[in-house]
């Protein structure tokens, strides 16, 4: 129990982590991804921590937790967004309805680019294809599509689809399928145009795995007032951690820490860990 207190005391002495954005912070980049991670609350329904990761820099500038991922939820966390002054050009999130209508509210003119492998997966279960033969054939015609390693300019993917439509368009199952696909094509092609632009949200499902693993130990939060100074410090020490393991384009961010990348020219940031 003394180190619980202890523990609690020093997490009291953080900041506010959006408030801390708001005074150190400024640098971000056009590229962001969201999405709301679920936890444990003792006595309580399943709360969701709603946040959203700067895509080239690897920072953390906003997070609200809420009861649900609905629309006021997430309305409410990107009114907190909107006060950066940084609108973003590319969000990359799965198909979360909520989500998408609430970034387009308060930015009207942004890119949503849906996941790609969310995007994957909800076709794979809704033809359930592990467990069954019979779209399997059609299901790997559609991934060699979305699994190109080409960036796909409209003449090219309709050429594709077309090829696929005339192999299948006896099944309705297959022509509900094309059809969706159709539905989603701006979404599906709305990196382009956007140097480096990333097709899924792997970066920060890699961050909801590293929560989920310390969110096990914890089992479940007292109350949301605890959850919400536990998720503040996580956050904070997460930003102020210097980076070890970026490979590929994000080797340049090895040794620094994201709230390094995106603070106010000339600004020296204060010390908490």
């Amino acid at each position: 129990m003394k180190a619980l207190r202890v523990c609690e005391q020093e997490l009291k002495k953080l900041p506010n982590n959006n408030q801390f954005t708001f005074k150190y912070c400024n640098r971000f980049s056009a590229v962001f991804m969201f999405d709301g991670k679920y936890f444990n609350v003792a006595k309580e329904n399943d709360w969701v921590l709603l946040w959203g990761i700067d895509y080239f820099k690897h920072d953390i500038p906003i997070f609200t937790l809420a009861p649900s991922e609905s629309f006021q939820s997430w309305s409410k966390y990107f009114f907190y967004f909107r006060l950066l002054n940084r609108y973003p050009e590319l969000l990359v999130c799965d198909d979360n309805t909520n989500l998408k209508l609430a970034a387009r509210r308060n930015f009207p003119s942004v890119k949503i680019q849906t996941c790609f492998n969310h995007f994957k997966e909800n076709i794979r279960r809704n033809l359930k294809v592990r467990s069954e033969e019979t779209y399997q054939g059609f299901m790997k015609r559609i991934e060699l599509i979305l699994d190109s390693k080409e960036k796909l300019n409209d003449e090219t993917l309709n050429k594709r689809l077309w090829a696929i439509y005339q192999d299948f368009q006896a099944d309705p199952i297959c022509l509900d399928v094309l059809a969706n696909i159709e539905k989603y094509k701006k979404e599906l092609l709305a990196y382009r145009g956007i140097p480096q632009a990333p097709l899924t949200t792997n970066l920060i499902e890699g961050l909801n795995s590293h929560l989920e693993a310390r969110l096990q130990s914890l089992r479940s939060f007292q109350d949301i007032k605890h959850a919400r100074l536990w998720f503040n410090g996580y956050v904070l020490k997460r930003r102020f951690t210097k980076f070890t393991d970026c490979r590929g384009k994000f080797k340049y961010l090895i040794g620094k820490t994201g709230v390094e990348m995106t603070k106010k020219t000339c600004t020296e940031l204060p010390h908490f860990f």
